[in-house]
């Protein structure tokens, strides 16, 4: 009879308890690593801005929520107990986060990655590219000006 009051307590009416896949950072350019959140919500779209919220998750990325899943209290509760002890989410730099026994097994390449790579020349080509834009759209912007001035006097 306890059990359920605590059950009621915690996730209100119409809430369900979700697991969360989510892709973790500050583990170096282009990687990240995977956690599962346990989330209480109304629904798995919910669920899944819940967890993006959660510290260390990719908030900027768009495929930072990997899955979203129903999940029953019990598993709810396991989750929840082994976040509290991965000492990836304890860590408070990354001296901490290097000492940890196995880590590097952990952290995962991001798949996309490989495409948004430039070499230097390439980035140089872009800026120079971008740069001469902006010169030509300033000297339009400066003429039409001009021709706007000389009309009006």
């Amino acid at each position: 009879m306890e059990n359920s009051a605590i059950v009621l307590n915690n996730a209100k009416k119409g809430q369900k308890y979700f697991a969360v896949h989510c892709r973790c950072g500050h583990v170096g350019l282009g990687h990240y690593v995977e956690i599962v959140f346990a989330v209480i919500a109304n629904s798995r779209k919910e669920a899944a801005k819940i967890a993006r919220g959660f510290a260390r998750v990719k908030h900027n990325k768009k495929n930072a929520i990997i899955d979203c899943y129903e999940i029953s209290r019990e598993e709810y509760d396991a989750i929840i107990e082994a976040n509290k002890n991965d000492p990836y989410l304890k860590c408070k730099n990354i001296q901490e986060q290097r000492s940890i026994k196995g880590f590097e097994s952990r952290v995962l390449e991001e798949p996309i990655n490989l495409a948004f790579k430039k070499t230097k020349q390439e980035r140089e080509e872009l800026v120079k590219y971008k740069l001469k834009k902006q010169k030509q759209f300033i000297e339009t912007f400066q003429i039409e000006r001009r021709m706007i001035y000389e009309n009006i006097y």
